[in-house]
């Protein structure tokens, strides 16, 4: 089974009675507060190799991302930890990514593993006036990306490559800032955090929204890449999102390096608008398979 259709059973099946979002989103909320997980595991999400200060950086940029994507401010997090036999762990790499955040370990778990490090993290944030979804997307609405695409996924390239061992991929951060000003400003209808692919990850805005996107190849800023090597490059823990065209002038007043890429229209699905043609991309990107 697929990541994303495991995820859509779930969802059919759980009672979400007394939450005000549940699955589907980047995290749950319920009253003023905002909860997310993610798991990271040997093999999967990082090398054997890779400095456990590094993964560290990387598990809890990806939580703190999720908040942010729901415009909201992480505060909390609860650490668990299964750590094999050999492997050296120390107090102060768990310590200082959060501290680089300014979020609080507040407890957790920690057990030893019969193959392979596993870390797992429950982040709690506190949600702004406005809360970002994935399904406020309106037709009308431009499409934004907080930062280009693609150096995550080149430096991936390089390291598996063999040219280069230092893991800076591992140490992207998360667009806390600009997260938190979409949830005080309410600028953005909705939002996402690039995770899996901007083709992907859009793909969830439309489905949600139940609108169709259409990225614009020439708009789209890529660093030297090629777009569509770009578009899918995961992990990169920007930030996209709608916004009306009445509100494009207070966003880039406020966040000039933010970039229109798309736009928002009546129907289904993710393309890529290339020389007037349009190519389904609402699969490029990464999706785990059991």
């Amino acid at each position: 089974m697929k990541e994303f259709s495991l995820i859509e059973s779930l969802s059919h099946m759980l009672d979400n009675s007394g939450i005000a979002l549940g699955v589907g989103d980047d995290a749950a909320l319920f009253g003023t507060t905002l909860i997310a997980k993610d798991i990271m595991a040997e093999g999967v999400h990082f090398t054997h190799d890779a400095p456990f200060s590094h993964i560290m950086q990387k598990l809890l940029t990806a939580n703190v991302s999720d908040i942010a994507a729901m415009g909201g401010v992480a505060k909390y997090a609860l650490l668990g930890i299964a750590v094999p036999a050999g492997r050296e762990i120390s107090a102060e790499d768990i310590v200082r990514p959060f501290e680089s955040y300014g979020v609080k370990l507040i407890g957790g778990d920690t057990t030893s593993s019969a193959s392979g490090l596993f870390v797992s993290l429950t982040i709690v944030g506190e949600r702004n006036e406005h809360v970002l979804t994935r399904s406020g997307a309106k037709v009308g609405d431009l499409l934004f990306l907080s930062r280009p695409a693609g150096r995550v996924r080149q430096l991936l390239d390089r390291e598996i490559a063999g040219n280069t061992d230092n893991y800076n991929h591992y140490l992207v951060r998360a667009e806390t800032a600009l997260g938190d000003f979409l949830g005080r400003t309410g600028i953005a209808n909705s939002c996402i955090d690039v995770s899996d692919g901007i083709g992907r990850d859009a793909s969830h805005i439309s489905g949600r929204s139940g609108v169709k996107i259409v990225i614009e190849y020439p708009k789209v800023p890529h660093d030297g890449y090629s777009v569509e090597y770009a578009l899918g490059s995961g992990e990169e823990f920007s930030l996209l999102f709608t916004v009306p065209a009445d509100r494009v002038d207070d966003l880039k007043s406020a966040y000039p390096s933010a970039v229109c890429i798309g736009r928002v229209e009546a129907g289904s699905g993710v393309w890529l608008e290339k020389d007037g043609q349009l190519t389904d991309i609402s699969d490029v990107g990464y999706e785990h398979n059991f």
